[in-house]
């Protein structure tokens, strides 16, 4: 392109050397004038067009650019989404795990597994609260609960009393509650989830998830709460 314009500049310089007399009806300088005109104008549209095909270039790149870095950005969620999914299953994995071990329920392990039933539900839903509660559904009185270092919304029994007995999900102004599937001795779970992503609270899975953490944090209060039963006296021999 640069020795495009070199050649016409040169040629525009020796336009006086080349024509040397009239064409035509034209005279000299007239035609020097056309010819250096014409020279110009030529250089001006390939100087356009140059700079159009530059722009349009640059307008590509442009276009190029921002695909890459969708497609970076997709990659990245898609890890991130891949990630968070391994992660939720080794919570809920751990959790069954924690629940199948019996020999080793002690008090310290059963606030434990408690404790970590209440972080892996803020971390499921991103919330800002979270509690796990047992209610005596006779008295609709809390017989245990654990939180989440952040204080939230309270939520009274009688709230919670009022859930059918076949509906395990129920929302409260900006709370969520979840409920086990079913009560032991009388006895509910309930997680109560304040300040939670409204985008992870409309993951089904994840709703299914928690289901799995009430009923199992229900099961493990009642096996290591139920007093074992008396044994029938034996028999004395005759």
């Amino acid at each position: 392109m640069y020795w495009i314009f070199l050649i016409i500049f040169i040629i525009t310089v020796l336009v006086p050397d080349i024509v040397r007399t009239n064409f035509g009806v034209i005279s000299e300088s007239r035609l020097e004038e056309i010819l250096i005109f014409f020279m110009g104008a030529m250089a001006f549209a390939i100087f356009i067009k140059n700079e159009q095909q530059l722009i349009f270039h640059k307008k590509e790149k442009e276009k190029d650019k921002k695909k890459i870095e969708q497609t970076v950005k997709d990659l990245v969620e898609s890890y991130s989404y891949i990630g968070e999914v391994n992660r939720k299953m080794d919570l809920l994995m751990n959790t069954a795990l924690g629940l199948s071990d019996r020999s080793v329920l002690s008090k310290a392990h059963e606030k434990e597994t408690y404790q970590s039933i209440v972080s892996a539900t803020s971390f499921l839903l991103k919330s800002d609260f979270t509690s796990l509660r047992f209610v005596d559904m006779k008295n609709i009185r809390t017989k245990q609960e654990f939180r989440s270092e952040n204080s939230g919304q309270p939520i009274k029994n009688s709230m919670l009393a009022e859930m059918k007995d076949n509906v395990n999900v129920k929302k409260h102004d900006d709370c969520l509650i979840i409920s086990s599937s079913q009560k032991i001795n009388d006895i509910k779970g309930y997680l109560i989830i304040c300040g939670f992503d409204e985008k992870e609270e409309s993951n089904p899975k994840n709703i299914e998830i928690l289901k799995v953490f009430a009923s199992q944090a229900l099961f493990l209060y009642s096996y290591t709460h139920n007093e074992p039963k008396n044994c029938l006296p034996s028999e004395k021999k005759k």
